[in-house]
């Protein structure tokens, strides 16, 4: 877990490396899979969700949009909601399924592409034999046609 303070002068400090750093390095420290604290330097109030939107907030600015309207619509009108928290979860679950499948669809591609460029066994009858990565990708088409089923019936 890598701490970091935040100061009045909206400033951010490393104290895991003893430096200053910027919210673009921050996001970089994100993206390699590390997990940080931003607490709020005289108060100690974390502040960890407030500067990752800020992070966001950059990369949508900079025409990185990624963030459906709709979907930030939905957001804002489920924080007045009874139910917010039930969004909050779901927001949550989904992603931590996102990152699973994602990571497993990389390999599968990265699998696919190796077998490609080593050029796939063939069988008896000079058909192209199924490999394990052939049912490993089949079976990653089949989770995400079962989540997107899933999504259009929450939808509705």
């Amino acid at each position: 877990m890598i701490e970091i303070k935040k100061y009045a002068n909206r400033r951010l400090y490393n104290l895991n490396e003893s430096a200053y750093i910027t919210l673009a390095e921050c996001a970089d420290i994100i993206r390699s899979g590390e997990d940080v604290q931003i607490t709020d330097a005289k108060t100690g109030q974390d502040l960890t969700a407030v500067v990752l939107i800020q992070v966001i907030m950059e990369y949508e600015q900079a025409q990185h949009r990624m963030l459906p309207v709709d979907a930030l619509k939905q957001i804002i009108r489920a924080y007045d909601s009874p139910t917010s928290h039930l969004l909050s979860r779901y927001l949550a679950r989904t992603m931590s399924s996102f990152a699973r499948h994602h990571s497993q669809l990389d390999k599968a591609l990265e699998a696919s592409l190796d077998a490609m460029h080593n050029g796939a066994a063939l069988n008896d009858d000079g058909h192209k034999q199924p490999s394990a990565d052939n049912t490993a990708l089949s079976e990653l088409k089949s989770e995400i046609d079962r989540l997107h089923d899933r999504l259009k019936a929450l939808e509705n």
